[in-house]
């Protein structure tokens, strides 16, 4: 038991001290004292591991025979005082003061102050005596949680707390040393969480774990989610109870973290296509196409951010936006992005989309990467380009877009649309309508062999007003009609 004196001449300030502490940390023992005398009389019989005293409470005359009663005893020690002074401050140092709160007390800076003196004494500890506030007589063992086994007699029941980072469960495991719940518990630190198994009665673990998530946000600003799982039906063994808890931490990618999740069934995923649809294709073609960054979010909020119960499954998510990320892909290729420091983003985003705990902070990625992609293919091309690749550029960037003419490419250019034109077939041999075709059958090529979008979506996607005229150029161009292309293709990949 972890005990606590408080020593305060205001006898307020001492009962709302200790109903602080007594109310937050409820396994520890607090007492208190309102006079020099009866703190000495405590420190002796009592014998504190904090004390939390008012300077201002040690006469003079009795300041050496109590650094040596304290030296003796040796508690951690807070002290309290009115005066901001050097006097007092260097006063506390003398004494091994671990912190100096200035009055009117702060109850958070108080409380904070106290958990972590308490923490790190439980770090010095033994670890044959810090184990003493859990069960030592384990009735798991770690190969219980991945191997099936015989139920125990007693119900129990299971939490999982996890860390946002991973990286931060060592952390959590030393905080959760250091704490004392209401029940004894057996802990197990794993790979993706910390897994508490403790009884199921007598007390409430939803207050509990609120009360935890409380204290662990005062000492640090990683995120948490805790679970917690009573085996109300189906199979009541360690495994089962890992098990549930993983699925119950699978709603954080939706819900995110910093709550304590407590359902009464196991969540039942929604079946869903990851795949985009040809319709969705054609959609995100425009959108990458005309630079339309208001309707990609639109499109994530709609599709990811407004999702209820039941959720997809979340692997099925995580395909869904490599998909579109495939047709981002495919778009960087046709401006030439796919290498240096873009290919770097993209690799990151492609990770970020596989392992991101968080729907939203990918969702969020992927909107920031788009417009990068969006601002780079933007940013002073033109000024960089000698007039035929300025035509060719903008002959890229708009083929879709049916009404692209040979005044606009001019425009765009800054020239007179005779001279485009002469400059054009000097240097390429061919017409602006044939470079703009030659880019319109490029694309819908890619968009026959990669895409499931059906040859009239094609030819739409690809700036034709017709799929007739479409059929006409591409078989001039192809030496076949799209669909036999289609299916020429799809022979040469089996």
């Amino acid at each position: 038991m972890y005990k606590v004196l408080v020593a305060n001449r205001d006898e307020y300030d001492t009962k709302g001290i200790e109903w602080l502490l007594k109310s937050s940390m409820n396994a520890w023992e607090v007492e208190s004292a309102e006079d020099e005398a009866g703190l000495i009389k405590k420190l002796e019989t009592f014998q504190p591991d904090l004390l939390i005293f008012e300077l201002d409470l040690i006469k003079e005359d009795r300041y050496s025979s109590f650094l040596k009663t304290i030296q003796i005893i040796g508690p951690d020690l807070i002290a309290l005082t009115m005066e901001a002074t050097f006097s007092q401050a260097k006063r506390a140092i003398d004494m091994g003061v671990a912190d100096l709160i200035l009055k009117p007390i702060s109850a958070d800076i108080l409380l904070k102050s106290a958990r972590n003196i308490h923490r790190r004494q439980k770090l010095k500890t033994p670890a044959a005596v810090k184990s003493s506030g859990m069960i030592t007589d384990k009735a798991f063992n770690y190969q219980d949680i991945f191997l099936e086994a015989s139920e125990p007699e007693e119900p129990f029941l299971s939490i999982g707390i996890k860390t946002e980072n991973v990286l931060e469960l060592p952390m959590l495991y030393e905080f959760l040393e250091s704490y004392a719940f209401q029940k004894k518990a057996d802990y197990f630190i794993l790979s993706d969480m910390v897994l508490i198994i403790s009884e199921n009665s007598g007390v409430s673990w939803k207050e509990e774990s609120v009360r935890f998530m409380r204290n662990w946000q005062e000492t640090s600003s990683e995120p948490i989610a805790i679970s917690i799982y009573t085996a109300q039906e189906g199979p009541n063994t360690l495994k089962s109870h890992y098990d549930a808890n993983r699925k119950l931490m699978e709603l954080t990618f939706f819900r995110g973290f910093n709550q304590v999740i407590e359902e009464n069934l196991l969540p039942a995923w929604l079946s869903i296509d990851p795949f985009l649809t040809p319709e969705e294709q054609s959609s995100w073609i425009d959108f990458l196409n005309q630079a339309d960054l208001e309707g990609i979010k639109s499109w994530f909020s709609k599709e990811f951010l407004i999702l209820e119960d039941p959720y997809p499954e979340p692997g099925l998510i995580r395909i869904r936006l490599t998909s579109i990320l495939a047709q981002i892909r495919r778009h960087m290729k046709t401006f030439r992005l796919a290498d240096g420091e873009m290919e770097k983003e993209y690799l990151r985003l492609f990770q970020t989309i596989l392992y991101s705990p968080l729907i939203y902070r990918i969702i969020n990625e992927m909107i920031s990467f788009i417009s990068y992609v969006f601002e780079t293919i933007r940013s002073d091309k033109k000024l960089k380009l000698d007039l035929t690749d300025r035509v060719q550029f903008f002959i890229e960037t708009n083929y879709w877009d049916s009404s692209v003419t040979l005044e606009r490419a001019a425009e765009y250019a800054d020239r007179n649309p005779n001279y485009i034109s002469s400059m054009l077939a000097k240097k390429c041999g061919k017409s602006f309508r044939e470079l703009l075709n030659e880019t319109r059958i490029r694309q819908s090529s890619k968009l026959l062999l990669e895409s499931e979008m059906t040859i009239k979506e094609i030819s739409s996607a690809c700036g034709f007003r017709n799929q007739q005229y479409f059929n006409k150029v591409f078989s001039k161009i192809k030496g076949m009609p799209p669909n036999q292309f289609r299916k020429s293709l799809h022979k040469t990949s089996y």
